[in-house]
């Protein structure tokens, strides 16, 4: 993982949101996808769903690949899918994908009013999803006797650091994570509480949901 990414922004949960414009019936599908194989799978996920639609239309972005793609399926032009994928990203979101199922309903809404319509549907979908700040944070494990647990597990409780998991053996091992570029401080502050009598191993690195929501 890229290290020099502080944080990205997706959708918090999965939802869909429905409305009808001049008898035709939009309803948006969206998601958080980690890569361009899951975006595809939910798109094809919801095309299986809405198998009668009219419509079917897509975009996603996904962070790691620097992947933009959408498709108006079968719409004007740029009045679909660009759409969707303007709502996308004027919300600064990545790793997510959106689909907007249009039913036609016998009455043409033109160019500038498909445009409004999968507009709305995108923002209609994005505001019921919420939005999720995830931030980089790095894993390490901490080494400790058990005369130390108690004020180390003080310690995690009082900071914004996650705890993965704790094994009791001869010594302690507690595995946490902590927002990347508070490490190095972390780390200082858990060598002094324990008179340097810890052991800390620096891990992997993975981006995790903050408390920051939208």
């Amino acid at each position: 993982m890229d290290n020099n990414i502080i944080s990205y922004k997706t959708v918090k949960k999965e939802c869909s949101n429905e409305f009808t414009e001049k008898k035709s019936v939009f309803i948006c599908s969206i998601k958080s996808v980690p890569n361009e194989q899951d975006a595809l799978e939910f798109i094809n996920q919801i095309r299986g769903k809405y198998n009668d639609a009219s419509h079917n239309v897509y975009a996603y972005i996904i962070r790691s690949t620097n992947t933009i793609r959408f498709s108006d399926d079968g719409e004007p032009a740029s009045t679909a899918g660009v759409p969707i994928l303007s709502v996308l990203q004027k919300n600064g979101l990545t790793n997510v994908t959106a689909v907007v199922t249009r039913y036609f309903g016998g009455i043409l809404l033109g160019a500038g009013g498909l445009v409004r319509a999968y507009s709305r549907a995108a923002s209609l979908a994005v505001g019921e999803a919420g939005i999720a700040l995830f931030e980089n944070y790095t894993e390490f494990d901490v080494i400790c006797g058990y005369p130390d647990y108690d004020k180390l597990e003080k310690f995690i409780n009082s900071e914004k650091i996650i705890l993965d998991g704790t094994v009791f053996t001869e010594n302690i091992t507690v595995s946490l994570a902590v927002r990347h570029d508070k490490f190095d401080k972390i780390y200082a502050d858990i060598v002094n509480l324990t008179n340097g009598k810890s052991r800390i191993f620096k891990k992997n690195s993975r981006f995790a949901s903050s408390d920051l929501y939208y």
